[in-house]
């Protein structure tokens, strides 16, 4: 009979458990599923590489160096074609100086690619990945639909094959990051009562309150990746707490609520939310600026005197955790 397996007191689930859960881990554990898993590189190859001959797989190499090139994170050469991997954690997004200096290695390839992946979707990512950096061409993936790829494999190969891609997908399924994996983390914000220039005939409370809708802007200082929950303070406490139950990237709000105007923005998550957290006790504010957002445990928000006091104790919460 099997028994739980801790490490430094987190569970492990697989084997790749055993790495951890940063970028570099990622890339590990997924560079030694298409070494040992011929059916998934194939079928990697088959996405980046669509109506191309691959032939036999040569090499799957990880942290290959190149002077002026840097390292790459994967490297996956056949017969016919060579790609290279550049895996993201969460939502970030290599630059395109990034990417350019892994071309010279693909020039000498017959046919070159790169393919990126991160937890950011497909719609996020497309304004930032470019279709073809210095003549290679680039192809996005995100993390879901790499576990997705990898469970149309899941039936094919040798026992041993299965049972390890078996092991990675459950790997992946519990870093990829569709939203912040620390589940009862709340980003909390707070709204105004009076209507304003750009949300037409609703206040932000009533966005909130009568839509089920907030939004806000993609990193410059705003959430990179969608959250679990947001909470809402207004009056000088904090109001409700709302799940993030489904989220899209727009650039025009009058899309998702017809009675802001239309206009042009830059990108921006909007969020459908669940039902209503109240607190059963008044949380005020605390020592908080009058617009400032915060991230707070879920079980302090709904606990501590303050929403201040609340982000205080889960930052040593996280710190004493090694997470801080």
């Amino acid at each position: 009979m099997a028994v739980d397996l801790t490490l430094f007191g987190r569970p492990v689930g697989t084997v790749f458990d055993l790495l951890g859960d940063k970028e570099n881990d990622l890339t590990y554990a997924l560079g030694w599923g298409l070494a040992r898993n011929e059916p998934l590189a194939r079928r990697l190859l088959a996405e980046v590489f669509p109506n191309e001959e691959i032939g036999e797989l040569r090499a799957v190499r990880l942290q290959e160096f190149e002077p002026g090139g840097g390292f790459t994170d994967i490297e996956v050469e056949s017969e016919h074609v060579a790609m290279v991997l550049e895996a993201k954690r969460g939502w970030d997004l290599p630059t395109l100086t990034q990417l350019t200096k892994y071309t010279p290695r693909l020039d000498q390839a017959a046919i070159g690619r790169i393919l990126v992946v991160s937890g950011a979707s497909p719609e996020f990512a497309a304004p930032s990945v470019p279709a073809v950096v210095a003549g290679i061409p680039v192809v996005y993936r995100s993390w879901r639909e790499i576990v997705i790829l990898a469970e149309s494999c899941a039936s094919q190969g040798r026992h041993a094959e299965r049972r390890l891609l078996k092991e990675l997908i459950a790997y992946l399924r519990g870093l990829m990051t569709m939203q912040k994996q620390t589940p009862n983390m709340v980003y909390v914000v707070s709204l105004g009562a009076e209507r304003t220039g750009w949300s037409g005939s609703l206040t932000p409370i009533e966005i909130v309150t009568t839509k089920d809708r907030y939004f806000h802007p993609i990193g410059d200082g705003y959430p990179k990746e969608p959250p679990n929950y947001v909470g809402f303070r207004w009056a000088g406490k904090l109001q409700l707490i709302r799940h993030v139950d489904a989220y899209e990237v727009f650039t025009n709000p009058h899309e998702h609520i017809p009675e802001i105007p239309p206009q042009e923005w830059k990108r921006h998550f909007v969020y459908t939310l669940g039902p209503s957290i109240v607190p059963a006790q008044e949380v005020r504010t605390g020592n908080l600026f009058r617009a400032a957002r915060v991230e707070a445990a879920l079980d302090l928000l709904l606990t501590c005197d303050t929403i201040a006091e609340a982000r205080d104790r889960t930052r040593e919460r996280l710190q004493a955790a090694g997470e801080g």
